[in-house]
């Protein structure tokens, strides 16, 4: 009896009694201990498992919002390659225009033979040729130096209208109402400016460059002094009727090395017609003048590219 326990249960039916081994007691002790570890081991791969569970909804939701981030960059690509496609359509249509461009000035600077394949020389020079006309055409004489009503007398030999007898007439006689302004047909200096009451009148003269220079005569007033320095299109007199004349107007003269030249050749003479000149002027060695500013030209347009390279460096 002594490895037994007796357990006695009272109840108003009356006394019952259980007899329990101490090896039954142990048994069911290590068994419940068992069943509470395996309780707990559950209860934490429960959790562990929620836990998981919840970690990857959680990234799922993350996973989900990068998705959805990634379609939104992946929209934004396709638009700006859309556009990209599209702004690369318009830069051919403008290079193909800029070629076209390019061509129509190599025909009206009579390169089409002469220039380089390659767009970026033909721009050169074409650049160039266009740079040298424009500076031809401010500091030699051409145009009209005022408006005029008509041409009242031409150069060459005519028969004075005053003194009645043959004599050379070094200019051109531009009829004009008094007060009409005279510009400056190119850049140069003021040489002479005189007042007069017999002959030319009231006189100016101006010199240019590469030794032209221009006449004003019969004027009514001036607008320069002499030595003044003036821009081509620059006020420097009026017309007027001033010394030998019949009526107002102005008389023009173009000199080549104190030599006259026909005023009309320089006056019919602009960037539309530019060989106008050369062929009415043969005895000018235009060529030699021309290569001259094209030299000139070339050289500052290599500085200025030079430059503007460097201000891009220091910029960056």
């Amino acid at each position: 009896m002594k490895d037994r326990i007796i357990i006695s249960v009272s109840t108003i039916n009356g006394t019952r009694h259980f007899n329990v081994s101490k090896l039954f007691k142990r048994n069911a002790i290590i068994a419940m201990w068992l069943l509470l570890f395996s309780l707990i081991i559950t209860a934490a791969v429960i959790d562990y498992l929620v836990r998981t569970v919840d970690k990857s909804k959680a990234q799922r939701v993350q996973l989900a919002s990068q998705a959805n981030t990634l379609r939104s960059e992946i929209d934004t690509l396709q638009n700006n390659k859309l556009q990209l496609q599209q702004e690369l359509t318009l830069k051919k249509d403008e290079m193909l225009q800029v070629i076209n461009r390019v061509g129509e000035i190599e025909l009206a600077l009579g390169l089409e033979q002469q220039y380089p394949q390659n767009l970026e020389g033909r721009l050169d020079t074409a650049s160039i040729n266009s740079a040298a006309r424009q500076a031809m055409l401010q500091v030699v004489p051409n145009g009209s130096p005022l408006e005029f009503n008509r041409r009242s007398s031409r150069f060459g030999l005519r028969q004075h209208p005053i003194l009645g007898t043959q004599k050379h007439h070094k200019g051109v006689d531009l009829s004009a109402s008094r007060g009409t302004p005279v510009y400056a047909p190119a850049d140069g200096v003021i040489e002479v400016v005189r007042s007069s009451k017999e002959g030319y009148g009231n006189l100016l003269k101006m010199r240019h460059a590469f030794g032209f220079s221009t006449l004003y005569a019969h004027l009514d007033s001036f607008k320069v002094k002499s030595g003044d320095f003036v821009h081509r299109g620059e006020l420097i007199a009026t017309s007027g009727s001033t010394g030998l004349s019949t009526a107002p107007h102005l008389h023009y003269e173009v000199h080549f090395l104190d030599r006259t030249l026909n005023p009309q050749s320089f006056m019919d003479w602009d960037s539309a017609n530019f060989d106008l000149v050369f062929e009415k002027e043969r005895s000018i060695k235009w060529d030699s003048l021309v290569s001259m500013l094209e030299t000139k030209v070339s050289t500052q347009l290599q500085l200025s590219s030079h430059k503007d390279v460097q201000l891009t460096a220091i910029s960056d």
